[in-house]
């Protein structure tokens, strides 16, 4: 009976890694309405055409200008990120951390290659052609600098964008950049008698998607997450569709492991989230509003950037929920603090991981000591057990009652050994989506071989390892004397090491050192044992 508790227990922690390893989505969005999209660049299908003063801005194009402006790229440097915006469309054309590299060295850019016209900040309307007169046109800059670099004595800079042609239309676009910060404030406004007088809808959105940074694994959640009504939603989408979420919208993002694009509304009136994909599954996510009086007047927030758990806290709007460390996220985030602190002192995730392991078996040592016990005695029970068994094997009543004799006057509690082992289980799970999915381990080195505590071991030895310390922990744990429980049970270190051969060196490194430990607790309660006879 302690032996199958125990392979069930086994069984348990692995359908926990799995679910969380392979399990993708977060909340099934089977209730929300999709909605064909032409393209990429069409937006919600109107509820009635545009009014005929909209029809002569259709019809302009750059020729009819007054003036030609020149196409211009602005820089700007915050410190933590490379900025590029281009005043074609007045748009975000690249977005270049400093501070987060690329396998190649060179920082990585979150902005896809696309044409201008659908670059983020891009502002999509219910008519195509009119969408594309504001996308692709070419704004005046406001001031002649091309390259604008923030430091201490220059902590904020605006840049202004503005478009106007003969029919009237006015289109103003700002971006203010911070300091040492990753989030942009974004101001959109129009004036002139060119939108129709209420009832036009249009969208602001970050697109297509998000630029691969290498460290897919291939499990990982990417793609579109909305914080709705306090609840995070993820869509899948078929091409060429899209879906609108309605109630309270903290905020609609993109992202993938470790970085992400977010649109964070200011102005909260008459507003929508809004997931859409083109016809070739270019994926765009932003906000939905209704202008008013026929005008636009709106501000957002912007934050493209990695999933830094702390920084993420300050913006004060539950972003930093995006890290999903899954359903024990409350066990994960002290140990998440409690890892960087460690990382503080010892500047080597690697070795906080090690201290932190400890710490954990020492808290538990209790526990598992009682468990090593509890199935020390059951083992010994054993032929005593089998022969009961064997005696009663057609009635159960009697069966029962005379296991739970044996147990009483042995002094046995029969979930002793794996009580404790069950209570260990969300502290582990809780530890493995923190080493997952915490991008403080990207490019965090530990010694020697290891560079990168995010990626797999490069030559397999801490797996390896890993599996040969759980072989000694089965050849060391007690036998229940099952044939084919043993088997199964010796099985496991094979079937663990397969799977940890591609998993981030830090969680191997994590189960390594757990399994050591383990050894070693084992060891000292058997040398006690002899001892005392």
């Amino acid at each position: 009976m302690e032996k199958r508790a125990f392979l069930a227990v086994f069984l348990s922690a692995l359908v926990f890694i799995l679910y969380q390893y392979f399990y993708l989505s977060k909340i099934d969005t089977t209730q929300i309405k999709p909605e064909p999209v032409k393209g990429e660049e069409q937006s919600a299908p109107p509820k009635s055409p545009l009014p005929p003063q909209t029809e002569i801005l259709v019809k302009e194009d750059a020729a009819a200008e007054e003036r030609v402006i020149e196409e211009r790229e602005i820089k700007v440097n915050t410190g933590v990120t490379d900025v590029v915006l281009t005043n074609k469309g007045g748009k975000v054309k690249a977005v270049y951390l400093q501070e987060y590299k690329a396998k190649d060295g060179k920082p990585i850019n979150l902005i896809k290659e696309a044409e201008d016209r659908f670059l983020p900040v891009r502002l999509d309307f219910a008519d195509k052609k009119f969408s594309d007169v504001i996308n692709s046109a070419v704004f005046d800059v406001a001031g002649t600098e091309d390259v604008i670099n923030l430091s201490q004595d220059k902590k904020n800079s605006t840049v202004k964008f503005f478009y106007k042609n003969s029919s009237g239309l006015e289109v103003s676009k700002e971006y203010t950049f911070y300091y040492n910060d990753y989030k942009i404030d974004v101001s959109i406004k129009t004036d002139g008698s060119a939108l129709p007088a209420g009832g036009l809808s249009y969208q602001v959105l970050w697109g297509p998607g998000l630029r691969a940074d290498g460290n897919s694994d291939g499990y990982s959640y990417e793609g579109p997450t909305s914080f709705i009504n306090s609840e995070l939603v993820s869509d899948k989408l078929d091409k060429g569709k899209q879906v609108y979420h309605e109630g309270d919208i903290g905020w609609v993002a993109v992202q993938n492991k470790y970085f992400m694009a977010a649109i964070i509304p200011v102005i909260k009136e008459n507003l929508k989230g809004v997931i859409k994909t083109s016809d070739t599954g270019d994926l765009s996510a932003g906000l939905e509003y209704v202008s008013a009086n026929g005008k636009i007047d709106n501000r957002f927030i912007l934050y493209a950037g990695p999933k830094e758990n702390e920084r993420l806290k300050t913006y004060n709007v539950s972003l930093e929920k995006i890290i999903d460390f899954g359903w024990f996220d409350f066990l994960a985030r002290p140990l998440f603090k409690v890892l960087k602190l460690f990382y503080k002192f010892t500047h080597n995730y690697g070795i906080a991981i090690i201290i932190l392991t400890g710490i954990i078996k020492l808290i538990f040592f209790p526990m598992s000591q009682k468990s090593f016990k509890s199935m020390q005695k059951m083992q010994k029970i054993q032929p005593e057990l089998k022969i009961i068994q064997e005696r009663y094997k057609n009635d159960k009543q009697k069966l029962s009652q005379e296991m739970m004799r044996l147990y009483r006057e042995n002094k046995i509690n029969p979930i002793g050994g794996f009580l404790p082992v069950i209570i260990q289980i969300p502290v582990f799970v809780a530890l493995y989506n923190v080493l997952m999915y915490s991008i403080e381990l990207r490019q965090s080195p530990f010694i020697w071989w290891i560079k990168d505590l995010s990626e797999k071991d490069p030559y397999y030895i801490t797996p390896i390892l890993m599996g040969a310390t759980m072989l000694i922990q089965q050849k060391m744990t007690p036998s229940g004397g099952d044939p084919m429980q043993a088997k199964i049970m010796l099985i496991m270190p094979v079937i663990f090491t397969f799977m940890f051969l591609n998993f981030p060196s830090g969680l191997v490194i994590y189960w390594l050192v757990n399994n050591v430990l383990s050894i070693g607790q084992q060891y000292l309660i058997y040398k006690d044992k002899k001892k005392k006879g």
